[in-house]
Parts: C-alpha cells; sequence; structure tokens
C-alpha cells in the first residue's frame, strides 16, 4: 500500500516538469509542465529567474562561426489550473531585459515577452503511460517573439502539443518520464516549427527531485529570403528541492548540443514552485 502511494505522489510531483529556457535570443521553447493535468480546483505556479549569455552562434551549416555579445534577463511566471475532470488551462508570462550585438548592430530592449495560453485535456491511458493534448496561442510581446525575429517583431501564433509520461520506480526510488511533440504555427512568412521535448526525473530522496531535459527545435524551409532554416538542441539539468509538501525551489543550468541560425547561449537559473 505505501508504495502504491509513492508512485501517485509520483505522478502528481511529475505535473510540474517545466522549462523555459530556450533558443536563439533564448526565446521559451516551453515543455509546459508535461503530461499529467491539474484536478479540478487544483493549480500551480513556477516562478523562475534566469540569465543567458552567449558570445557565439551557430551559422548555416551548424558550425560555431558567429560572433555575438548576448545577454538576457528574465523572471517569468508559470501557472496551470484544473478546470473539470481531465481539463486544464496553462499559462506563461514573462519580463526581459536583452541586448544582441552581433554583425556591428545591437538589438536591445526590455519589457514584456511573448506570453501564451493553452488549454490541455487528458484523452487517454494505456497501463501506466498518460496521454495528453495541448492547444494554446502566443501573444507577441515587446521583447522576444520567435527564433528568427527581432525584438518587438512578430504576430500571434498558435500551437498544437501532444504529451505522454509515465511514473517508474527504479533502485527503490520513485522517477517519471515525459514526452512532448508539438507544432507551431508562426505568422506570416516565417516558417512553422517542430518541437520535441524529453524528460526524465528522479527522486534520490523523497524531497529532492533530479530532472534532465533535451529540446529540438526544427524549423521548416523558408517561405520568404529573408527567413533561414534554424534548428536547435539543448540540454537542461535541474535539482529542485521540495521545502514542504507543495512548495520547492529549482535551480538549473542548460547549455546548446547543436545548433543551425541561432545564438549558443548558456542559461543558469532559480525558480520557485508552489502549489494549490
Amino acid at each position: 500500500m505505501l508504495s502504491h502511494w509513492k508512485v501517485i505522489l509520483s505522478s502528481v510531483r511529475s505535473a510540474f516538469t517545466c522549462c523555459y529556457i530556450g533558443v536563439f535570443c533564448s526565446v521559451a521553447n516551453q515543455a509546459i509542465a508535461g503530461a499529467w493535468v491539474q484536478e479540478p480546483g487544483s493549480s500551480e505556479f513556477i516562478t523562475t529567474i534566469l540569465y543567458s549569455s552567449a558570445i557565439s552562434g551557430y551559422d548555416d551549416l551548424g558550425n560555431l562561426t558567429e560572433v555575438v555579445e548576448f545577454s538576457k534577463l528574465e523572471t517569468a511566471v508559470y501557472g496551470e489550473y484544473g478546470l473539470i475532470k481531465n481539463w486544464s488551462i496553462v499559462g506563461r508570462v514573462s519580463y526581459q531585459e536583452i541586448s544582441l550585438q552581433r554583425n556591428l548592430g545591437v538589438d536591445a530592449g526590455k519589457g514584456i515577452g511573448a506570453s501564451n495560453i493553452a488549454l490541455k485535456y487528458k484523452f487517454g491511458q494505456i497501463g501506466q503511460w498518460l496521454f495528453s493534448s495541448q492547444a494554446g496561442v502566443l501573444i507577441p510581446g515587446g521583447t522576444e517573439n520567435g527564433l528568427d525575429l527581432r525584438l518587438g517583431e512578430g504576430g500571434t501564433e498558435w500551437e498544437f502539443r501532444i504529451l505522454t509520461g509515465r511514473p517508474f520506480k527504479t533502485l527503490g526510488k520513485d522517477g517519471f518520464v515525459d514526452i512532448q511533440i508539438a507544432r507551431q504555427f508562426r505568422s506570416s512568412v516565417t516558417p512553422d516549427e517542430l518541437k520535441v521535448d524529453f524528460t526524465v526525473g528522479f527522486y534520490p530522496k523523497q524531497n529532492i527531485m533530479l530532472m534532465g531535459q533535451v529540446f529540438g527545435v526544427i524549423g521548416d524551409k523558408p517561405r520568404a529570403i529573408e527567413r533561414r532554416k534554424l534548428e536547435s538542441l539543448k540540454i537542461q539539468g535541474s535539482l529542485v528541492w521540495f521545502l514542504r509538501e507543495n512548495s520547492g525551489v529549482q535551480f538549473f543550468a542548460s547549455r546548446p548540443v547543436s545548433g543551425r541560425n541561432v545564438i549558443a547561449d548558456t542559461a543558469i537559473g532559480i525558480g520557485w514552485w508552489s502549489r494549490f
């Protein structure tokens, strides 16, 4: 019976799975919360502070030949609320201070970044594997709005995401895996994107969670000469310390593995998780 409740607790905690580290000017590559859906009336919020910087970027052949000076400080809030059984509403908003210098030009600004709001629906379960879908809208802000856009440039975009995950146990410890595939429909002539996110979490202690995450983005073939094909693969590691049952502090860091026409920024951050 105790083992049964540990698996349930693992499933609930894994709903916290979240990453806001992105590509190009660190645009959020949102792996929002995972396949698990909040219970009706329940909610969770994750507030993060992130700093990222770069001195190089990937060129059109995937080589680190681009010389840049990039820095970004971001405060972001993510929230999810259980509406009715199997349905959640999720959203994210951020404030950013960004500077990017390349090719003798400077693009700098501060303000609200791209925000998003989405509906998530749990539509099935096979064994321990849970399956959900998520549809959302990305609302442009005054700073980052896309992988290949200048600050403040861009329009409303749409995203559809399929999510699956399951808890597991290894060495007597609880863990979970979460896999997401998303299609982002961009505005105007900006190429659409395919995203793949993979997360593994593990609890070495009941109140400590370790997470390893991989985030991939592949852009479609450009529809206009002024756009370039984009690719990015990033990894992130996190440690979450649950100070109480429903709250905890997160420490995380990310870096690129490969890319094409994106900045090679490294990021570190801290977050506060709370659940009601």
